[in-house]
């Protein structure tokens, strides 16, 4: 697939086949993300990849969290609509910043660039995904059980973001974007 058409056709897909994907086909989409742009070649991204009952597991702490939240009367955002995504997707990749909470002069700045590299290393894996005719899915809503989830794989780095994988078994419309003009200036 040409790189223009992965970039126009990729969709976040919310709804997966129940299929199940090879360990070779996610090992290939994680190196090609490793061949993301890295700030200082600091290569800031570390991933785990859940599947089967390991996956299940996560949407059972994220389940359990919104229960709790929800008693609370607290906001769950769209975390109801990311553990169905990720019941059915194939697998679950979180991606971590092993930096963040270990290096003693770790500054805002550094935050930005390692932020930023893990942001191109995940927008490169739904590319490779998107070539290789799968679904993805970026989930920040992770963020309400990261404590949660860190202390079951005994993690001590950032939890960065997770990214459902699968088959698609939706086709989602394009969403709105604002064109070009609207968000360039030119000096």
């Amino acid at each position: 697939m040409e790189t223009t058409a992965a970039i126009l056709q990729r969709r976040s897909i919310r709804k997966f086949q129940n299929t199940f994907i090879p360990r070779k086909m996610i090992e290939e989409i994680i190196d090609l993300a490793t061949k993301a742009p890295s700030g200082k070649n600091r290569q800031p991204w570390r991933f785990v990849v859940l599947q089967e009952q390991s996956k299940d597991t996560l949407a059972g702490i994220m389940s359990g969290v919104v229960a709790l939240r929800k008693q609370q009367s607290l906001d769950t955002g769209s975390c109801e609509l990311s553990i169905q995504a990720i019941k059915q997707a194939s697998a679950v990749i979180l991606v971590y910043n092993p930096f963040s909470h270990v290096e003693t002069d770790y500054n805002h700045y550094r935050l930005l660039t390692d932020t930023q590299s893990i942001g191109a290393a995940i927008q490169t894996m739904l590319l490779a995904a998107q070539n290789a005719g799968l679904g993805t899915l970026w989930i920040c809503d992770i963020f309400y059980a990261e404590p949660e989830i860190c202390a079951w794989l005994d993690r001590h780095d950032e939890l960065v973001a997770a990214v459902a994988i699968g088959f698609a078994d939706q086709e989602p419309y394009p969403r709105p974007r604002k064109g070009w003009e609207a968000v360039t200036e030119w000096l």
